[in-house]
């Protein structure tokens, strides 16, 4: 995927390779030699289309000056403590890779060509771990594109991603969107996915969080305005050129996004994105919730690879987020995008074929074991209790019992707690010879608690639910 260089890190080569260097000084003192004095002056402070030629005859000698060669330690290993040098080397290195092709190979031919670059991530002057990170994401993820990945890259990979996982997680926005361009470019391949993956939260949370936080401020918006810009509700801004969703930059969104469709190629990250992370429910509120047609495409496409990669463990979760009406409502707008349409045709058709296979009780299952609880139409359904109330509680040695009372632990969610209350009383009416159980899974004694809540329909479903229990107190 080709990407712009991100804005953070253009400003800062132009800003470096804007100020003069007394070169001439240097060579006399022996700082630097003739040969490296000739090879920068040449392409200092010169047209873009002859510094492109002037490297492209000698990309090897251009290499040199950053990355140490059999004859010797590089330019730049030299430096040391000289850091007007450290920053214009790296700046330097910066515009001939994304300008001359033949220099990247150069560099990426080395021996170990990122060995004293990734320990500049290290370094105290804040412009030189952000330029090396942005050097060494543009030579890994080139070799990363080599049918087996080398050695060197191998060993540096995680650091890199340890280190854009820290400024991914900075408050600053440019940092931000540096990090994630940066593994747009770098999980391209299922080494890098897997290495990002087995990193965890300290890498994969940087992802998830951001598509929380923008659904959490979408919550309750229609796709009615997907691809236009008027009417934007307040869950959007648009404030010199700066398109928000939920509260999150459009732009750095996109890129999240795309960051998760790359590692939903991987069947094993598939099956666990949303058990881990909990990351379908965010992901169909920005599908319902989405202000620009990319958004609703990548959406899809990580939808879809959900689907096609783990379908037994994503379609049930799919279903319960409701997803099917919306991709039944998107089915009747016209998209141009043909990946955009295939993806929806094969994700409204697998969800289509998936719910006829399920039964009431398999969607009260599946909805009880994420978390998720809402007013769904077997809890209010008197006919669904009597006919699978001992079975809720007697399934695989009481799972659902025990998902219910973490439900009444764990969750904060007003909603969740009240409907979970309301399950355990119709619960202990209908199977009362098992109420013991609730004693033991100390869901009695929060149920009584949360008579106490701020929540009224929170309180009033747990005082039905503790009558329930004072009905048998005196009972066997």
């Amino acid at each position: 995927m080709s990407l712009s260089p991100p804005a953070i890190v253009v400003s800062l080569t132009q800003s470096i390779r804007a100020r003069p260097i007394l070169w001439d000084q240097y060579q006399r003192t022996n700082v630097i030699n003739e040969q490296e004095l000739r090879l920068i002056k040449a392409v200092d402070k010169v047209p873009k289309e002859k510094r492109v030629g002037i490297v492209e005859s000698d990309p090897e000698g251009y290499a040199s000056l950053l990355v140490s060669s059999s004859t010797g330690k590089s330019l730049l290993e030299r430096s040391g403590k000289r850091v007007e040098f450290v920053q214009y080397l790296l700046a330097l290195g910066v515009e001939l890779c994304e300008d001359v092709p033949s220099y990247i190979i150069a560099l990426n031919s080395r021996q170990d060509p990122y060995s004293h670059l990734i320990t500049l991530l290290d370094h105290g002057d804040d412009p030189i771990p952000i330029i090396a990170s942005s050097l060494l994401t543009t030579l890994i993820s080139v070799s990363l594109a080599k049918s087996k990945v080398d050695r060197p890259t191998q060993q540096t990979l995680p650091t890199l991603f340890k280190y854009l996982a820290t400024i991914c997680a900075s408050s600053e926005s440019n940092l931000q969107d540096l990090a994630v361009q940066s593994y747009v470019l770098l999980l391209r391949n299922s080494y890098s996915r897997m290495t990002f993956w087995e990193m965890g939260d300290e890498t994969v949370r940087g992802l998830t969080g951001v598509v929380e936080t923008a659904a959490a401020g979408s919550k309750g918006k229609g796709t009615t305005d997907v691809g236009l810009t008027a009417g934007i509700s307040s869950s959007v801004a648009a404030l010199g050129g700066d398109l928000r969703q939920g509260g999150v930059n459009l732009q750095l969104l996109y890129h999240v996004l795309v960051g998760i469709w790359a590692l939903s190629f991987e069947e094993t990250i598939a099956e666990e994105l949303d058990e881990k992370y909990d990351l379908i429910p965010p992901l169909v509120h920005l599908l319902r919730s989405a202000i620009k047609e990319k958004i609703l495409r990548v959406c899809l496409a990580i939808v879809a690879n959900l689907i096609g990669k783990a379908p037994a463990t994503n379609l049930p979760s799919l279903l319960l987020a409701r997803l099917l009406p919306l991709l039944s409502t998107l089915k009747g707008r016209k998209f141009t995008d043909p990946d955009l349409t295939a993806d929806l045709d094969s994700s409204l058709g697998a969800l289509e074929a998936f719910q006829l296979t399920q039964t009431n009780f398999d969607e009260y299952a599946t909805e009880i074991r994420s978390g998720h609880l809402s007013w769904t139409p077997p809890h209010r359904s008197q006919d669904f209790w009597k006919k699978n109330a001992r079975r809720i509680m007697e399934e695989n040695g009481g799972e659902l019992v025990n998902c219910l009372a973490r439900a009444l632990r764990e969750s904060d969610d007003k909603i969740v707690l009240a409907v979970a209350a309301h399950d355990v009383g119709v619960l202990v009416k209908e199977v009362p010879e098992k109420r013991r159980v609730w004693d033991t899974a100390l869901v009695k004694s929060r149920v009584m608690e949360l008579m106490g809540d701020s929540d009224p329909e929170v309180r009033y479903e747990s005082l039905k639910t503790v009558q329930e229990f004072l009905r048998y107190a005196f009972g066997g």
